[in-house]
């Protein structure tokens, strides 16, 4: 049994899928921290959410990756194609509507954006055809290859090299209350971080029976990105400022929000 698994606990943990049900548990009182991606994150704060940021995840760039049927080789080759993403409106939407500009394909006339809402990283919708390509994060995506069913077109940070994407949020109460708590939980998370990559081989074990995939399949999961991963938990700023001004140009908040304002390090 390697280090990551001796240190490892499984609390009862109750899990919100998606972003709006989560922030509407912190309002409730709930929740007092968690992980979110910061677009949804940003809407809710710019809706009077009482939490804050408290730091990075490990996820903090944008580790997410265009894939498509393996006789599709490139970008430019999505001319015509079905593209599947979350939603209208959502990132992904922004994103592809990017990577696309940058090889001189038009989002809305010469592709067909198919919304796949909780489809959304089902790798059947490669095999039935619903989609030619689509967004996809890890270990989907190595289990994908594994597969044969799918290969990696572009990695959608190579376009935002600077976007904080993954955020832990703790609550206003506990902020003001349980401040030292939330302190020790975010030195624990560092600690996790650590044995984590220092132990890929007792992590990719443990993985693989979280995300029922083989050991193989979440081995190379990790691999792929544990050169990007934030190893002290802290907000990229800048990166924060760009992911809120993606939010403004989708309409998604008010222009003149402030990223410190939403921010409070530990």
């Amino acid at each position: 049994m390697g280090l990551f698994q001796k240190r490892c606990v499984y609390p009862k943990i109750k899990i919100f899928h998606g972003g709006p049900e989560l922030m509407q548990a912190v309002r409730e009182g709930h929740v007092h921290i968690g992980e979110i991606g910061l677009p949804p994150f940003i809407k809710a704060f710019s809706k009077g959410l009482p939490a804050r940021i408290i730091g990075s995840t490990f996820i903090q760039q944008l580790d997410h990756y265009i894939a498509a049927r393996p006789d599709i080789g490139a970008l430019s080759e999505l001319k015509g194609k079905k593209i599947g993403i979350l939603s209208h409106g959502s990132c992904d939407e922004y994103f592809i509507q990017k990577l696309l500009k940058s090889i001189n394909i038009d989002s809305e006339r010469e592709v067909q954006i198919v919304p796949l809402g909780d489809a959304y990283g089902d790798l059947e919708c490669f095999r039935s055809g619903r989609v030619d390509a689509a967004f996809l994060a890890e270990p989907i995506l190595s289990l994908g290859e594994n597969k044969g069913w799918v290969k990696i077109l572009a990695r959608v940070g190579d376009y935002f090299p600077r976007y904080q994407w993954g955020g832990i949020f703790a609550s206003e109460t506990y902020l003001g209350k349980k401040r030292g708590l939330l302190e020790s939980l975010m030195g624990g998370y560092r600690e996790s971080v650590e044995l984590i990559k220092e132990d890929l081989e007792s992590a990719a074990t443990h993985g693989s029976h979280i995300f029922k995939v083989p050991e193989t399949v979440f081995r190379k999961a990790l691999k792929r990105n544990v050169a990007n991963w934030e190893m002290d938990a802290r907000i990229d700023m800048p990166g924060l400022l760009n992911c809120l001004k993606i939010q403004e140009a989708l309409g998604a908040v008010s222009p003149g929000m402030q990223p410190v304002n939403m921010v409070s390090q530990l």
